[in-house]
């Protein structure tokens, strides 16, 4: 990378970027007109209100039915109510949770139903429960201020369930009988990230596809999965489905972390809503709601934040506005801005390029823009409604310093979510309907004589949505519950090429818009789980069908006939001839092919739970997944842009994948282990995953045409047998309030098939293209709170071992050994209003190339930032 460069306006996209500017400049103008506004009513709304009276301040709850003990921390950590409960009164109660918008009394209802226990309010900020026909609690607003010994104190702070150490996870991580993780808001901001992909660098199992560092998108790769919607990704629960043909990654989704709440992360798939059409689990972003922004006991909420940084870090900008219009109305609207500019690798070490006999490609920056509009309801006391819109905006640019290809990204997620809760045990409905519209707009400069200035628009519409409801039944010796519903969503993709080439020579649209196919696919589930609880035992077992329709239109070409035109690719860095490469200028005819492909499975699931001791508990799992094949898989076909480098064709008979996973776990939650008020959580997994009829890309031998000789395309495949997939997750924490230490643990074993049918013939599978993580990754975190908790200091170690297994166009640009990475970050709480952050990351300026990348780029070198928060 010799000199910088600006980042690029894109002057050639259709995108009509005045138009963006112009939205901008208005919601910036809105958005500084409701910060006046904040301020003018900066004096707290509800002072005069107490929680449980009928005009106190709503809140949003999110408490997943867990132990009662815990879901009472988490209502604590919500409202700032302070709750006293003695610990035999909770021991071993279980509470069904509570989700909406409610004031405090509608939601401590529901935490408590069934449980027989009572509750009231002490003053404005203290609840006392106990059981009826037991001894009062003596609380803090007694005369002598006593507390009994054996009262359970579930006030915010340090060791409530807003999280423990260095990622904030949430502890019904802790006590949920799957493997899943959470990534918070807290582990978000303390982190500045370049783009979505860093997010997930210490979550135990997980990596991002570090394909393109200048593509803004994020791909995630789960237990060895990725890739053509195997892992379901989601904002807001809204699918993301968009998928591009390309060296490495197909399937990027676009979010702005700014705008995010919490990245919930599921690593296999279930009975219930999140996992049609998926193989190996779901991620799925939230977006901030109006309660993140507004404080306890006010009307209106603000939040700036803003980060600067060097090596080419060098903006992000967030702003945030929320209004509480009436205890059952609430709105929200953010914007945020990130620039960033062709960063410096590491100094110290090398990095080897090994790729074909080109340049390597370049990082030339990329400049995105947010909006997020959301409106919450409550329409009555026991239903609540969510509508929101998000786009994302992107400008970036890629390829090699002969060529560089301009892109703009338009992504639009619109949702609305409803649930309803009346009194009752049998109905808890949830329902939400989404629609989700990437468009990639790209200009590609001229290349040669007869490769002129093209323009290519890739586009994926899905619209989708779900529906199930909970039913509870009490027993006398346990309790029951049954969760069903459906979802299931409709993609509609498109490509389009123009320019003055294509309209001279058919062969330009034949070349340049081929491997994206058009046409739609459809994916229909209905899923039942019936799930038996008593206090030491947890017994579950469910069922999903999934059905599939998909059709698409794609073309064959005939056999390529080349010329004596060649040119030169002109190597940069010594102006020598590095390669010469032939030219194809016609073919024989090629022909169109119309994919129709339709099926559908049933796919079990069944869960395990026993509490052997408070606090331990050990879980089995066992889950099979469907995954019908993507359009592209299907109907792959077309030419490589600029036709030199082979033809590709469809698979009309190719199978879905189905995988079949067990688990076996423990979950860990201690406190009071060493010193008063400390906190132990861990979680540990060992997985084992079978997947039959894996999708890869493979080399296939095809007549193009009547008289013609058989010539080689590529096609995505099914390998022959099983593709195995054996490892072990850790994650855990240690939290004492002044210091904490945390970490996770990765290890994956994967195993491919090694060779494929196509047409009935045989064929060895060495040039698939798969995305194998690395066998290792470890992360160790820690740090220190002090002044009574407003600094914290904190450094991170990251190791990734050696991607020591690629197979075909997998092995790119870099190569990537193994790499340890040092990391040190900081926060200062000036006031309540106002945070000081600093981040340094790769203190220690390693160059390095990331895991799971095909054109990989080398990771940027030492960056260091500073963030200021401002919330009113």
């Amino acid at each position: 990378m010799d000199g910088k460069r600006k980042t690029r306006s894109y002057p050639h996209l259709k995108n009509d970027n005045a138009w963006h500017k112009r939205c901008g400049r208005t919601f910036a103008s809105l958005v500084t007109a409701a910060l006046a506004a904040g301020l003018a009513l900066h004096t707290p709304a509800f002072a005069q209100s107490q929680p449980g009276a009928p005009g106190a301040a709503t809140a949003t709850f999110r408490i997943a039915p867990q132990p009662l003990s815990q879901a009472l921390v988490e209502f604590s950590r919500t409202t700032g109510i302070q709750l006293f409960v003695t610990a035999d009164v909770v021991r071993g109660v279980n509470s069904p949770g509570v989700q909406g918008t409610l004031n405090p009394t509608a939601a401590l209802s529901r935490l408590l139903a069934g449980s027989g226990l009572s509750y009231r309010f002490t003053n404005g900020s203290t609840v006392t429960i106990t059981r009826p026909g037991t001894a009062a609690i003596p609380t803090a607003g007694d005369a002598d201020g006593a507390i009994a010994l054996d009262v359970i104190d579930v006030t915010g702070g340090w060791n409530a369930a807003s999280g423990s150490g260095f990622q904030g996870t949430p502890d019904w991580v802790y006590d949920t009988p799957a493997s899943v993780s959470v990534i918070s808001r807290e582990a978000i901001q303390t982190n500045p990230n370049r783009t979505a992909r860093d997010l997930f660098a210490s979550v135990p199992g997980v990596l991002a596809s570090s394909d393109n560092a200048q593509n803004p998108g994020v791909n995630v790769n789960i237990r060895g999965l990725q890739d053509q919607n195997r892992i379901a990704m989601m904002i807001d629960g809204a699918r993301q489905n968009f998928q591009r043909a390309g060296h490495g990654s197909t399937g990027y989704s676009y979010v702005d972390t700014a705008l995010i709440r919490e990245v919930d992360i599921e690593k296999t798939t279930t009975s219930g809503v999140g996992s049609a059409g998926s193989l190996g689990g779901s991620v799925n972003f939230r977006t901030i709601e109006a309660g993140d922004i507004i404080a306890p006991g006010r009307l209106f909420g603000t939040e700036l934040d803003l980060t600067k940084g060097d090596n080419e870090y060098q903006l992000a900008g967030s702003a945030s506005a929320a209004a509480r219009i009436s205890d059952s109305f609430s709105l929200l609207a953010a914007y945020s801005h990130k620039k960033l500019g062709e960063y410096a690798i590491g100094k110290n070490g090398a990095v080897d390029y090994i790729g074909w006999p080109l340049e390597a490609p370049v990082f030339t920056g990329s400049e995105t823009s947010s909006y997020l509009f959301k409106a919450e309801a409550k329409p009555t006391d026991a239903s609540s409604l969510t509508v929101s819109w998000l786009r994302y905006d992107a400008a970036f640019s890629q390829g090699q310093s002969a060529y560089e290809d301009e892109q703009a990204i338009l992504n639009d997620t619109l949702s609305a979510a409803y649930h309803w809760k009346p009194d009752g045990s049998l109905i808890d409905l949830k329902a939400r309907l989404w629609y989700n519209n990437v468009k990639d707009d790209e200009y590609r400069p001229k290349r040669s004589s007869d490769q002129p200035e093209t323009w290519v628009n890739y586009s994926l519409a899905t619209i989708g949505g779900s529906a199930d409801n909970t039913s509870r039944v009490q027993l006398p010796f346990g309790d029951l519950s049954f969760n069903y519903g459906f979802e299931g969503f409709h993609d509609d993709g498109n490509t389009e090429a123009t320019g003055s080439g294509i309209d001279a020579n058919a062969l330009q649209a034949f070349w340049y818009q081929g491997a994206n196919p058009t046409g739609t696919r459809d994916i229909y589930s209905g899923f039942g789980k019936a799930t038996f609880e008593r206090d030491w035992l947890s017994l579950s077992g469910g069922i999903r069908y999934d059905y599939y329709d998909l059709a698409a239109q794609t073309t064959i070409g005939g056999k390529p006939v080349t010329t004596s035109e060649r040119y030169c690719q002109i190597y940069r860095a010594n102006g020598t001839c590095r390669l010469y490469r032939t030219i194809y200028t016609t073919t024989h005819p090629s022909y169109g092919v119309d994919v129709d492909r339709s099926g559908g499975a049933f796919s079990p699931t069944a869960n395990l739970t026993l509490k052997p001791l408070d606090g331990l508990q050990l879980f089995g799992t066992y889950s099979q997944g469907y995954r019908p094949p993507t359009l592209m898989e299907a109907a792959f076909g077309g030419a490589h842009v600029g036709g030199y480098a082979g033809q590709y064709a469809p698979n009309p008979a190719i199978e879905p994948e189905e995988a079949e996973t067990w688990e076996i776990g423990a979950n860990l939650s201690s406190d009071n282990v060493l010193v008063p008020g400390d906190k132990v959580r861990m979680k540990v997994v060992d997985f084992y995953r079978r997947v039959q009829n894996y999708i890869a890309v493979g080399k296939i031998s095809l007549v193009p045409a009547v008289g013609v000789a058989p010539y080689e395309y590529d096609a995505y495949v099914n390998l022959d047998g099983l593709t195995l997939m054996r490892g072990v997750e850790v994650e855990a924490n240690y939290d004492a309030g002044p210091f904490y230490i945390g970490g996770s643990f990765s290890y994956l074993k994967a195993d491919y098939a090694d060779t494929y049918l196509y047409n009935g013939a045989s064929y060895d599978a060495a040039s698939g293209v798969l995305f194998v993580p690395p066998k290792m990754k470890y992360t160790v975190d820690g740090g220190v709170r002090l002044f009574d908790k407003a600094l914290t200091l904190g450094g991170r170690l990251t190791h990734v071992g050696a991607a020591d297994q690629h197979f075909g166009l997998i092995y790119g640009s870099y190569l990537t050994d193994a790499y340890t990475i040092y990391d040190l970050y900081g926060s200062y709480a000036v006031t309540e209003a106002v945070k000081l952050r600093f981040a340094v990351n790769n203190v220690t300026d390693v160059a390095y190339v990331p895991a799971l990348g095909q054109v990989s780029l080398p990771a940027p070198g030492r960056t260091t930032t500073v963030s200021v928060n401002f919330k009113f």
